[in-house]
């Protein structure tokens, strides 16, 4: 969509879409760009070009539909949780927001670094809390649509120094760690071996030093792999 200005030129708004499983983020920051492209409130800085809220889910296939678009619809700016409907699908959706040459925004609730570092190496633009006022959500999405980034020196360093996050398999087997499940019934539930579980958590006990099946559980919920009772 395109906005006209005083002076008659035709600026083109920035088109964002909104991934979040949270109900009150999502309708927060869609109320926000909403407001803005309306007119009711406008941007900080009258030059920039308008927000334009082009779509939201909840569930990582509907955002990759979003992604997927093209024509007047299409998002320039992805803005997307990392914690979806399991794990940390949410790196589905940037990978593929990367793929189709658009830009994302990681906006979580978990400042782990290992995450930080798994959002950069997905192609992330810009990292920030959902601690963050709107405004600068909004200015964040703005630095990013035109190129630039959002992360903040000290996340880079964490970035940088974090281990390397689990893969999607092993996401899904710390998930039946988690719930306190066997090998044999993580196995089962996977579809997958038992030696091949237990080929998983010896590399997960040597890449994050731990000893045993409890310390490895405590740290995926303490670096936001897993959720608290997550199926």
């Amino acid at each position: 969509m395109d906005a006209r200005g005083e002076d008659g030129a035709t600026a083109r708004s920035i088109n964002v879409a909104v991934v979040d499983d949270h109900p009150a983020i999502a309708a927060a920051l869609a109320a926000a760009i909403g407001a803005e492209s309306s007119g009711s409130q406008p941007a900080d800085d009258p030059a920039s070009p308008p927000l334009r809220l082009v779509g939201t889910a909840r569930r990582v296939d509907d955002a990759i539909a979003i992604v997927a678009r093209s024509g007047p619809d299409a998002p320039d700016v992805v803005v997307c949780d990392i914690q979806l409907e399991r794990g940390l699908d949410g790196l589905e959706v940037i990978e593929a927001v990367r793929a189709a040459g658009r830009t994302s925004l990681v906006l979580t609730a978990f400042e782990r670094s290992s995450l930080m570092r798994a959002a950069f190496e997905r192609g992330a633009s810009g990292f920030l809390d959902k601690g963050a006022e709107i405004a600068e959500i909004l200015a964040a999405i703005r630095v990013v649509a035109a190129g630039g980034t959002a992360f903040s020196a000290a996340t880079l360093d964490a970035a940088r120094d974090a281990p390397r996050p689990p893969s999607a398999r092993e996401v899904a087997v710390l998930h039946g760690l988690q719930r306190g499940a066997t090998s044999e019934e993580i196995a089962t539930g996977l579809g997958i071996s038992t030696r091949t579980v237990e080929s998983h958590l010896r590399r997960l006990f040597d890449r994050y030093g731990v000893v045993s099946r409890t310390e490895l559980a405590v740290l995926a919920i303490e670096e936001g792999w897993v959720e608290v009772g997550s199926a």
